[in-house]
């Protein structure tokens, strides 16, 4: 993959329906199209390769971040595209314009005509979530404007450009090409960010600090490996179903976790309930690494 710079990408899109001012509203008209949120057609040796010598290279746990800042700076536009905002917190779709990428969140701006439409990510409240749920869109653009309009970078899908038929492209599963015949490559790299972030990283990787050795020497190889082989059902079923399980509910705990930090941030009341739900977590990620390194050791 050539580098390519932000001023190189256009970031244009049609117009947009309307979804009558709340999440909870039927649609006029559908979403638009995006890019996939995780491309299946990927390979184990595309996004190896791709992690190992443009995001992560020779990174200890604590610079895989910055690692990744320096990734998302050098190929995704920084102002001007169009995305639709997949909300954890509050369980809805929003088409926005992005307005500034400031790693690893965006700030935006909900575009006009407001389109709005239920999503399955914020179902929260059987695990103990807060339940938030922000429907209209001045409930929406208030959220923003008192959070600086910063999303995170994670949420954002990548709107199909004035190469593509909105309508038409809206239920096409397989990757959308750009007028040259590629996958966009701005779209490619906040997938490869996406896809590390919920199957590779995991929460305590740089929490203690105390990482001093090449991530992806140590947790690459081992943890593609279980995902692609449990994705191609090469694992044994016993694998796929504990993998099955765990995960979802790992990368679940996870998000409520980095909502409540947010939003309780700062109020001592809620310590306690952060420090339940760290716990949950650690306890799912025991068991994933488990997993997944007795897999890869061959034990399973």
């Amino acid at each position: 993959m050539e580098k390519a710079t932000k001023k190189q990408k256009t970031g244009a899109t049609k117009a947009i329906g309307t979804a009558n001012g709340h999440a909870g509203a039927s649609n006029s008209t559908s979403m638009p199209a995006t890019y996939p949120a995780l491309d299946v057609s990927k390979t184990f040796d595309e996004r190896w390769h791709t992690l190992i010598n443009d995001a992560i290279t020779d990174c200890k746990p604590c610079e895989v971040e910055s690692g990744f800042e320096y990734y998302i700076n050098e190929y995704v536009q920084n102002e001007d595209w169009k995305a639709v905002w997949k909300s954890h917190q509050f369980g809805c779709d929003v088409v926005v314009e992005v307005k500034d990428v400031c790693f690893p969140h965006a700030k935006v701006e909900i575009v006009e005509p407001f389109c709005c439409v239920p999503n399955s990510l914020g179902d929260f409240d059987k695990a103990g979530g807060d339940g938030l749920q922000l429907k209209t869109k001045d409930d929406l653009t208030k959220f923003l404007s008192d959070g600086n309009g910063k999303v995170p970078l994670l949420e954002l899908l990548p709107i199909l450009d004035e190469s593509g038929d909105l309508d038409e492209q809206a239920e096409v599963l397989e990757p959308i090409l750009d007028e040259s015949g590629d996958l966009d490559e701005q779209a490619e790299v906040l997938e490869l960010y996406r896809f590390f972030y919920t199957y590779i990283w995991r929460a305590t990787d740089d929490h203690y600090g105390d990482g001093d050795y090449d991530f992806s020497m140590a947790h690459l190889q081992p943890r593609m490996k279980i995902y692609y082989d449990v994705q191609k059902k090469k694992a044994s079923k016993a694998v796929v179903d504990s993998y099955n399980k765990i995960m979802p509910d790992y990368e679940k705990k996870h998000w409520q976790f980095k909502i409540k930090h947010e939003v309780y941030r700062g109020e001592e009341a809620d310590r306690k309930e952060l420090q339940k739900l760290w716990v949950e977590i650690c306890e799912l990620e025991k068991q994933l690494e488990k997993l997944t390194y007795k897999y890869y050791k061959g034990m399973y």
